[in-house]
């Protein structure tokens, strides 16, 4: 589940991120570490800190639509 949300939210902003290789690499590790949402968030949230700008602004399209998808998710 939880990393059908963490891909699902990728294919719905994969068209508004600039570095999509290195946003896919990003994912693919994440989702060998992380075992819930949170902590896939976090993970991604700690890896603003390190990144350019352009790949933290990829980075925090794609939390944000995690965390919209969760939303949607909650409130059905």
């Amino acid at each position: 589940m939880k990393s059908s949300i963490l891909r699902t939210a990728f294919a719905n902003v994969a068209s508004h991120i600039t570095n999509l290789e290195t946003v896919k690499l990003l994912i693919d590790e994440i989702e060998n570490k992380a075992d819930s949402l949170d902590s896939i968030l976090s993970e991604l949230e700690s890896r603003l800190e390190e990144s350019e700008v352009t790949l933290r602004t990829d980075i925090r399209i794609l939390i944000n639509e995690c965390r919209h998808l969760e939303s949607r998710m909650t409130s059905k």
